[in-house]
């Protein structure tokens, strides 16, 4: 009795008091849980709050630029100019509170699940409180990637993060954390998590839930944000086996990014966003990545250019991912986890060769069979500086609008970015991202500062 009284407490005082809290989270819903399932109840509440906001990412990179006779233009002008200070006000804004609103969620079971009475022996305290210390940690690593500098060695240790939210007390004091401390609490909730995760992968139907293998997935990721090559590689090489890579040369009309592909390792994240697809058009920067040349047979040769877009009425080519199926999602899949492999290997020099056999591997998939045969042959003689420019290139082409370009220009080489495009009345509206460019770190919003003075300075 005293827990559900602690918790009740807390969730009508955040209610209440919302415009003075620190993070600004108004968590809705007041659900007093006592049983293990009313906890998974609990999670799977935060797993649907995780806002879609790597769709704001893909136009915040050089992926695409908004159609001339899209319906939410204007909304999106300013997102793909990277025009921070003044916006439209039809502008959205990135997410923030939304994120906050679930790590309270995922505080909460941490808080209190090992309490929690056991009704069903098809779920444990145990898995639930391991997946709700991975949540946690997505949330803050995604967070600090959206709002706080790249990991530089160098400056991680001063460097201003974001602020960390590790339990439910509206009393405290929430001020940015640095990188390097944001990095460790992340990578502690990772390991704290695989120690009591029981699933070792998720079913189909579940699979937008954590499992040790998408744990350890998320570990090689943050690893690799920290270069820390060697202890990133060790984790991807024991996880590659279980790792089947969708063969675009096969029979298969099911996209890797979809749930029910032999490569979905969790999907929380919605690539098929109908305004990314029916509003914007490719980047034809972007699309000079792919070769778009045919085969004999009149496929492409590149095999993700028919699977990945189409050509629209305009001529332009546009995302085929239309947002109407919940299938359609990419948060972790196995051509990530080979890419990231083979990223980690070419870092070391003595590994060049392990490097170019990963990504062949992952190519021999993706591409016509004559045209592999060429690429192979060009990627067998490359130099290690050469090797890891092409492993970022192939990242852009095989995880297009999946909301991971924009954190990988940003912690690599973040490169000059040239945007142009027409509106409706054939007006261009055009800008650079210079490399380095500063706003390569997002300002917090206005609405998080103005609630919390920490975040000011």
């Amino acid at each position: 009795m005293k827990r559900m009284k602690k918790i009740y407490t807390i969730v009508l005082a955040l209610a209440l008091f919302s415009s003075c809290n620190y993070l600004d989270v108004t968590p809705t819903g007041k659900v007093i849980p006592e049983t293990v399932t009313d906890f998974r109840a609990m999670m799977v509440s935060a797993y649907n709050k995780v806002p879609p906001y790597k769709r704001m990412l893909t136009i915040r990179a050089d992926e695409v630029v908004p159609f001339m006779y899209g319906y939410f233009f204007n909304n999106y002008v300013d997102l793909a100019l990277w025009e921070d200070v003044n916006p439209d006000p039809t502008t959205p804004s990135y997410h923030w509170t939304e994120i906050y609103n679930v790590i309270f969620y995922a505080n909460s079971v941490i808080d209190e699940v090992m309490g929690a009475e056991i009704d069903t022996h098809t779920d444990s305290r145990e898995q639930l409180k391991g997946e709700a210390l991975l949540l946690r940690a997505l949330m803050h690593f995604d967070l600090l990637n959206l709002y706080a500098k790249y990991y530089d060695p160098a400056t991680a240790a001063t460097d201003r993060g974001i602020p960390l939210s590790l339990k439910v007390d509206i009393d405290q004091e929430y001020k940015p954390a640095t990188v390097e401390q944001v990095y460790a609490q992340v990578l502690a909730d990772i390991e704290e998590g695989m120690g009591l995760l029981e699933v070792e992968e998720q079913p189909v139907t579940t699979r937008y839930r954590f499992s040790l293998k998408a744990a350890k997935a998320f570990k090689v990721k943050v690893l690799l944000y920290q270069e820390k090559w060697a202890e990133s590689l060790e984790i991807a090489e024991d996880l590659l086996a279980s790792c089947p890579l969708t063969d675009m040369n096969g029979n298969t009309s099911v996209p890797p990014y979809e749930n029910t592909s032999v490569e979905a390792i969790l999907f929380l994240d919605g690539v098929g966003v109908f305004d990314i697809a029916a509003d914007m058009a490719m980047n034809s920067s972007f699309m000079s990545l792919y070769n778009t040349g045919r085969a004999a047979d009149d496929s492409y040769l590149d095999r993700r250019v028919g699977m990945y877009f189409e050509e629209s009425w305009t001529g332009d080519m546009v995302s085929k991912k239309y947002g109407n199926s919940k299938a359609e999602r990419a948060t972790l899949r196995s051509a990530d986890v080979w890419l990231m492999a083979a990223e980690a290997a070419a870092h070391d020099a003595g590994k060049l060769g392990t490097a170019k056999s990963y990504l062949k591997q992952l190519l021999e998939k993706r591409l016509a069979p004559e045209y592999y045969t060429e690429r192979a042959l060009a990627i067998d003689g490359m130099n290690q500086e050469q090797l890891l420019a092409e492993i970022q290139d192939e990242r852009g082409r095989e995880l297009a609008l999946e909301g991971q370009r924009w954190f990988d220009l940003r912690r690599t080489t973040r490169p000059k970015i040239e945007k142009s495009f027409m509106d409706m009345n054939f007006e261009e509206h055009s800008a650079v991202l210079e490399k380095d460019d500063s706003r390569y770190v997002i300002r917090f919003p206005k609405e998080a500062i103005a609630n919390n003075p920490n975040l000011a300075n």
